[in-house]
């Protein structure tokens, strides 16, 4: 009798433990189904990610260049060069002993050694750029602001030499009267001499105008 209750009792674990393994392996379906959908997904996010990516690298680059440009086109006419930082070139680079910004938008880079590398300015990496153009720009607003009071001053001048010119009446000649070979003599060598003096006293006028204007500076 005894043992025939063991046997009945381990019958009946092994039926509920059958239903069991059955329900662990239903699931691990569902599991393995939500695993796969999220390695697909992040595929798909990377794909965006680097596509991303690789539109800004050209956007940086097509700026870069664009702004490089601009700013050889205002430098170029002012004609001066520029001294950088060499921290602004290479922060880990310490043989960088000097580096100019040349008008033509190059950028020379002298070392220790004495030697020099040049590279053309939109050939740098945009945050070196960015570097060049935080020290570059208040220079050449000051650059600019002393050529427009230099421009500004010369202008002025001229103005007022203008204003004084036209206070001077302008040379009309005489027209010379009719007559006798002595009197038709007599008559252009008194206009002759009458020129000569209105000439002297117009060329004194515009002396004095222009001594006046420049008195005043």
């Amino acid at each position: 009798m005894a043992e025939t209750k063991v046997e009945t009792q381990t019958a009946v674990e092994t039926q509920q433990s059958q239903p069991a393994q059955v329900q662990i392996i239903h699931k691990n379906q569902p599991s393995q189904g939500r695993t796969d959908l999220d390695i697909n997904m992040a595929i798909k996010s990377l794909q965006e990610e680097t596509q991303q990516i690789f539109e800004l690298i050209e956007m940086e680059r097509t700026y870069g260049a664009e702004v490089s440009n601009q700013l050889k086109q205002i430098i170029m006419p002012l004609n001066l060069s520029y001294h950088i930082k060499p921290e602004s070139i290479s922060k880990t680079d310490s043989s960088i002993s000097d580096v100019v910004l040349t008008p033509q938008g190059m950028v020379c880079v002298f070392n220790n050694a004495g030697s020099m590398i040049s590279r053309p300015l939109e050939s740098f990496q945009s945050d070196v750029l960015i570097r060049i153009l935080l020290e570059v720009i208040p220079e050449i607003k000051v650059m600019l602001n002393e050529k427009r009071q230099k421009m500004s001053g010369r202008v002025m001048t001229l103005e007022r030499v203008a204003k004084e010119l036209r206070k001077v009446p302008a040379l009309v000649p005489t027209k010379s009267s009719s007559g006798g070979k002595g009197n038709g003599s007599s008559s252009d060598q008194i206009s002759v001499d009458g020129m000569r003096d209105k000439s002297s006293s117009s060329s004194a006028s515009s002396q004095d105008a222009m001594k006046s204007v420049l008195d005043k500076q």
